[in-house]
This record gives structure tokens, C-alpha cells and sequence, in this order.
């Protein structure tokens, strides 16, 4: 859903599809691919140790870790609201992680 949105973003702007180097190319499929498929890989086996709603929570972590790669590889500082929301979804999942059964 997704690339076809953005394919008709890029029609409605006149936006080239074609102007990409082989090498761009292969990094765009090796996004798709990898964080993608590897990561529904890894959850779903995830899911024969544990239960659903444990995974789950785990995912919700995910754009927190994205936050903090940001900060620690590419020196983008974080918004107040990104901090701010990245410590109420960790306390979350703290407080989830502490009580579950």
C-alpha cells in the first residue's frame, strides 16, 4: 500500500522513477527485503517461545531503538516530543515486562 501511494505521489508530481542508478536499485530491494522478511522471520518463530501479546510489545519498542541508533549514528538529536514519548513507551513496556504472567 505504501508503494503504490508513494508511486502516485511521485506521478501527481512529476517525479521520475527512472533516474536511479542499478545500485540504488538493489539497496531499494534490499530494504524491502531484509527488514521485512527477516524481521516477520523473526517474530514468528519468536511466537513458538512466547506468547502473542509479548511479541507485540516488544515491536512497540521498536521506533525508540530507532531513536537511539538515530542519536548514536547519524547525531540527530531527538525532538522533546520523540524523548518524551520514547520514556512513556519504555515505562510501558517496563511496567509490561515486570507484571506479565
Amino acid at each position: 500500500m505504501a508503494a503504490l501511494l508513494l508511486f502516485v505521489f511521485d506521478v501527481f508530481n512529476h517525479y521520475t522513477l527512472t533516474e536511479y542508478t542499478p545500485t540504488d536499485w538493489g539497496i531499494f530491494v534490499l530494504l524491502a527485503l531484509i527488514p521485512t522478511v527477516m524481521g516477520q522471520m523473526l517474530f514468528n518463530g519468536l511466537l513458538a517461545y512466547v506468547n502473542a501479546t509479548t511479541v507485540s510489545m516488544a515491536v512497540i519498542g521498536e521506533p525508540v531503538l530507532a531513536i537511539i541508533l538515530a542519536y548514536l549514528l547519524l547525531n540527530e538529536q531527538p525532538t522533546w516530543l520523540q524523548a518524551a514519548g520514547g520514556l512513556l513507551t519504555m515505562l510501558g513496556e517496563g511496567i509490561y515486562f515486570r507484571i506479565k504472567p
